[in-house]
């Protein structure tokens, strides 16, 4: 039996796909917003200045938020999205659970509806923003094309990012699904020149010595994380790279080829066939690694975008909750129609229940 609730159901499904998917092919362009919103770049360099200044650790976690974001439903701000009692998102899935910068990039976001309402993108507002924070952090500063569109749809269980404890042959194939090279991998890696790592990320490796890590740094570790489990917010963290740990720069490698890293991918890296050299190219040539990873950032600000018509422009890069209730009223609307099809007498029981 056909009923209206089934109906009902099946057009919201449909209205969310067209929402996510519909795009017209318009490219990007990095003078999308020269009519609209000319000062775009400048208002998120301001804001980026002034948010550096009061917390240098910001501009690290916002180059990981980027990346958890393209590499789950492409760049489209989904990772921003915060769960609510109506619905979850990505934030609620485990790989998730220790990311910063959201309030950062609220912040950047009200500052340019002040400036432009309506105008630019929360995803076009996050890939800014790493772009000015590997500026800030002494990296080359790369140009972004913009244009990108908002999702609509944010689920945790689509959340599929690599572990610290992945395989690189898994990892090379999973970066390998979204366009990226081994060589662009490794360039990518080199983003753990800045930032940390709880201690949950790497703990099995001192508690369990596989023989790849540098026993001074073993050791070392194991007094700052200690040996138990401990829950995330009590967790201790340590840098990936503690000479530099602020600083965009090719040290991460070196660190790589001495064994002294904490992660067990990144340390693969140094002696697997497909990434040593690499390794040992960037190791040696600081110049090629900072020209290197700007261009890996800029195209990896390009995975998956929405264009055109597809998604929307979020006023609140957290919150989806202007797209469901505009769906609940679509969803209304189509009950409201089926209602007032004229059903002779034998046919209305089995269409409207």
């Amino acid at each position: 039996m056909v009923m209206v609730g089934s109906v009902v159901r099946l057009l919201l499904v449909v209205v969310q796909l067209l929402l996510a998917m519909a795009a017209t092919g318009e490219a990007l362009d990095t003078g999308y917003y020269a009519s609209t919103c000319p000062d775009a770049e400048a208002t998120v360099r301001n804001a980026m200045d002034r948010l550096h200044y009061t917390d240098p650790t910001l501009a690290p976690a916002l180059i990981r938020l980027l990346f958890h974001d393209c590499f789950v439903r492409g760049c489209d701000a989904s990772v921003l999205i915060a769960p609510t009692p109506r619905y979850s998102s990505e934030r609620a899935a485990i790989p998730n659970h220790a990311l910063r910068g959201f309030g950062a990039v609220d912040a950047v976001k009200r500052a340019l509806e002040a400036a432009c309402p309506a105008a630019v993108s929360c995803a076009d507002a996050l890939a800014l923003m790493a772009r000015d924070a590997v500026a800030l952090l002494g990296g080359s500063r790369y140009d972004v094309a913009l244009g990108r569109r908002d999702g609509t749809q944010s689920n945790p269980w689509e959340v599929d990012l690599p572990a610290p404890f992945a395989r690189l042959d898994d990892v090379l194939a999973y970066f390998a699904a979204r366009g990226f090279s081994a060589e662009e991998t490794v360039v990518l890696f080199g983003a753990h020149t800045v930032g940390g790592a709880h201690c949950s990320s790497f703990r099995y490796r001192l508690t369990r010595p596989d023989g790849a890590m540098d026993e001074t740094l073993r050791c070392d570790m194991l007094d700052t994380c200690g040996a138990a489990d401990l829950p995330l917010d009590t967790d201790p963290a340590a840098f990936f790279d503690p000479d530099t740990p602020f600083t965009v720069d090719n040290n991460y490698y070196a660190q790589l080829r001495s064994n002294r890293t904490l992660l067990q991918v990144d340390q693969e890296a140094a002696t697997h066939p497909a990434t040593a050299p690499h390794v040992a190219h960037y190791a040696a040539s600081p110049d090629a690694f900072m020209q290197r990873f700007s261009e890996a950032m800029a195209k990896l600000s390009n995975v998956g975008v929405l264009e055109g018509d597809a998604g929307e422009v979020r006023k609140v890069c957290s919150s989806i909750e202007e797209v469901y209730d505009k769906l609940q009223n679509d969803v209304v609307t189509v009950k409201e129609w089926l209602m007032k099809i004229p059903q002779s007498s034998d046919r209305k029981s089995t269409i409207i229940s």
